[in-house]
């Protein structure tokens, strides 16, 4: 396992979780603000800090290891002091804190569960969902899981449920059944969207007040109150009417078949592809698509080797890092510039591709065939021969073994 850099580790998360604010009061969470109650009680119990200005800055927005601290803090604090070793210490700032977690099993099924040696991955900003997966693991292991009944009634409330991902699916119902954390006004819980300083302070107190810890005589949150307070309102859909391509030209077949033209002279049939493509690692988009599915031995497919990191590059170098959020569409929809997935019988993740021709054929049933450019065959020092023109295979029909395969596009709607 890679030794987190604890300068770096230090530079981009001391501020928000290590630097004391020197009272339990802040500059801006006067009493009145709807987050005082709740960031006032995690700052008393250390669970999270202000700044040297007195300020704890609400607003914010709190990274995946800001929360993973704060949670080992609240709930395994004593777990946290046994992993203050040499070794430990030595491998980053935080790594207690990322053991003590694993350890307890609640980094499972989260986007992030095999990058806590990765300082970029663990700085981004943390999402609703993931959010949501770590209270459910930690509430789940406290014995204080909403009840089926509930969270089948939560599912009816949720407007975008059948949108949410599947490895999220009953961690958003669990926590939205306990109140823990709820939706927006339209009923959506748009796990996509980021959350703060104040919200992760909010939702750290709602968990004690279940659990019993908060050493209060404060009643359990109402499992039907309103979205966060100061959540910002839901996004809207974002208008992607004169969006470009990276060569600044319009979203077109045309347009994305001739950049893979470019790439594919770029990268001629059986190049060698290295390990380590950074922007693929960075791809944010890309990586909705391939970490919504884990292998057969319950790994994360990388975006940043293997075949996973080559339909990065191609995806980033069509689409660009960030902007084109992938959605997943029916197979026989599937375009040039498209993520393929894979997956065998039991719906695990085998192979990432992405697509270069379609092509439909009608006999006595309608069936799809697509051309792809992957990365496959291991070669020495780690290295893949990359594929072009890949495929020619009926994607609509049962593969050997039941392999299947999932579109993710991001063409704008």
């Amino acid at each position: 396992m890679k030794r987190l850099c604890s300068l770096v580790l230090a530079l981009a998360l001391c501020l928000g979780l290590c630097v004391p604010a020197g009272a339990a009061e802040f500059s801006d969470v006067p009493g009145a603000h709807t987050f005082h109650d709740a960031v006032v009680w995690c700052s008393g119990q250390s669970i999270v800090n202000g700044y040297e200005d007195n300020t704890f800055r609400p607003a914010n927005t709190v990274s995946r290891s800001n929360f993973t601290v704060m949670l080992s803090r609240a709930f395994f604090a004593a777990d946290i002091e046994k992993y203050k070793n040499p070794i430990y210490i030595s491998s980053g700032t935080f790594w207690a804190n990322y053991q003590a977690m694993m350890a307890n099993q609640a980094l499972n099924n989260t986007s992030f569960a095999d990058d806590t040696d990765n300082v970029q991955e663990m700085s981004r900003s943390i999402s609703r969902y993931d959010m949501a997966q770590l209270i459910t693991n930690i509430m789940t292991s406290q014995g204080f899981p909403a009840s089926s009944s509930d969270k089948s009634a939560a599912i009816a409330k949720i407007t975008d449920y059948n949108n949410i991902p599947s490895q999220y699916r009953d961690a958003v119902a669990n926590v939205y059944a306990l109140g823990i954390i709820t939706g927006y006004s339209d009923g959506s819980f748009s796990g996509e969207v980021t959350m703060n300083r104040g919200q992760a302070a909010v939702v750290i107190y709602r968990m004690m007040q279940y659990s019993g810890n908060s050493g209060g005589n404060i009643t359990n949150p109402d499992p039907e109150t309103p979205a966060e307070p100061e959540t910002p309102s839901k996004p809207s859909q974002p208008d992607q009417t004169g969006k470009t391509l990276t060569n600044g030209k319009p979203v077109t077949e045309a347009n994305i078949l001739e950049l893979l033209s470019e790439l594919q002279a770029k990268y001629p049939e059986h190049t060698s592809f290295v390990n380590g493509y950074s922007a693929g690692n960075n791809s944010t988009d890309v990586r909705t698509a391939v970490r919504s599915y884990k292998d057969s031995n319950g790994l994360y497919c990388s975006t940043s080797a293997g075949c996973g990191g080559w339909a990065a590059l191609v995806s980033d170098y069509i689409f660009g890092q960030t902007g084109f959020p992938a959605r997943k569409i029916a197979t026989a929809d599937a375009r040039p510039g498209d993520i393929g997935i894979s997956v065998d019988g039991n719906g695990k993740l085998t192979h990432v591709f992405i697509v270069t021709s379609r092509a439909q054929h009608n006999d006595e049933c309608q069936w799809t065939e697509f051309d792809t450019t992957d990365s496959s065959t291991t070669g020495p020092n780690n290295t893949y021969e990359i594929i072009w023109d890949g495929g020619n295979m009926d994607w609509d029909d049962p593969q050997p073994g039941d392999w299947t395969a999932d579109i993710w596009t991001r063409y704008p709607n």
